[in-house]
This record gives C-alpha cells, structure tokens and sequence, in this order.
C-alpha cells in the first residue's frame, strides 16, 4: 500500500510518500520539509506533485495528514487539500492530533518509555498542550501558562521531556528542545499514523470524515 502523508498545520510543509507491506519496514519513497511561513497554499500541492514523481507512483492508496491543533490557515489549507485528493482519487484519507504525531517524531520508540509535555504556541496568550504519561496521551488542551504551571506544581503533569514551538515558554526548563521541522522524524510519524489507521473502521475514512482539529473553534471571535 503506498501512503501519503503532509503536513501544513505549524509554519512548515512536511510531504512523505511511503510504502507499506505487512511484515516488512516501512519503505521511504520520496520525502521533503521546508519551514515555508505563510506559503503553504501555493506550495503544498507542487510538493505534493513532486513526491508522487519521485516516488514513481500515479496516486497513492491512503493520505494521512496531521488535522491540528495549530495554525488556523494551515490547518485548512492541509484539510481541505487532504479532502479534496480523497475525493479526486477515491481513496480513504485519515487525520492524525498533530501533537501526538510531533510527540511520536521527536522521540520515535522513548514515546512510549517517557513522560513529556509539548506546548505548541496557540498566539493569543495560549498554548495548544498535550501531556504523555505512561498511561498514554492526554486530551489536547488550548490552555493559558497559569492553568499548565498549576498542572505542574500539582504534580498533575510531571514531564521528563519538554517540546515547544515558538519561544521558550517562562515555565520551561532552558533545556527543553524546541520543535521545528528538521527534527521530526517523518517515518516514525507514519508508523504511529498507521498503527492509528489500522484501528478504525475502513467505511469511516472517505473524505467527509475528515475534520480540522481547530480546538479553538471560535476564532473570529476572538480576533
């Protein structure tokens, strides 16, 4: 099964075309990051386009795209190109919370070993928040700094690793690391992905199924 995943939901484009056979590793066929700012919608669909060249395939068989939290554009502009592709090559698209997927490329195998914290910066004094424990993923959370340093002095979140976009958040150790494109592995990202696919029923991927994880939901009112 070949298998298209991308990425526009933070301030970068992220497109990986892979191959998945049962019993076998995950075979990379064509693979490109870029930190592109705010140029995602004229830049997605060409990068697309020269993944499936490079991979030498007409369409893949499965899209998976990181659906947010995160940048409101981006999260459209991944959405609705996932959406539209699903319906043009009539294949099943799935969304993936883009925190899990960060989490899961930054630390590969030690996701499921450590606890960590990853706040996304949401603007608007927020943070777009996920917490790993042993147990698995929290909810994902649009949460202020106060609210996430009352977690942690209540020993609520007790993080060994600390991710972050943006600047470095006043209640983060100076050692955390920060997220950006070139430190994801984007093969671990597809492999969780898929252990997420393979879990659902194969009726309920189609293109309407999809939906953008704004969190935030009402965005215009709080311009």
């Amino acid at each position: 099964m070949n298998v298209l995943y991308f990425d526009t939901t933070q301030d970068w484009i992220q497109v990986l075309v892979a191959k998945e056979s049962e019993n076998t590793d995950l075979e990379i066929l064509s693979e490109q990051t870029e930190t592109t700012p705010k140029e995602s919608s004229y830049k997605l669909v060409e990068y697309i386009r020269l993944g499936l060249e490079k991979a030498k395939i007409k369409k893949p068989d499965l899209i998976i795209v990181a659906n947010g939290p995160g940048s409101f554009t981006g999260i459209r502009i991944t959405v609705t190109t996932a959406r539209d592709l699903s319906q043009l090559w009539k294949i099943p698209v799935f969304g993936v919370d883009s925190l899990e997927v960060y989490l899961t490329g930054i630390m590969g195998e030690e996701v499921t070993k450590e606890t960590s914290l990853i706040c996304l910066d949401g603007k608007q004094g927020k943070y777009y928040s996920k917490y790993k424990s042993h147990n698995g993923f929290s909810e994902s959370y649009d949460i202020t700094p106060e609210s996430i340093e009352s977690k942690i002095k209540n020993s609520e979140w007790t993080p060994n690793n600390w991710y972050y976009t943006g600047n470095l958040p006043k209640f983060y150790p100076p050692t955390a690391t920060k997220i950006e494109a070139t430190n994801l592995n984007l093969s671990s990202i597809l492999q969780y992905s898929l252990k997420e696919y393979f879990k659902t029923e194969p009726n309920k991927n189609d293109y309407l199924s999809l939906l953008p994880n704004y969190i935030r939901g009402t965005y215009v009112d709080q311009k």
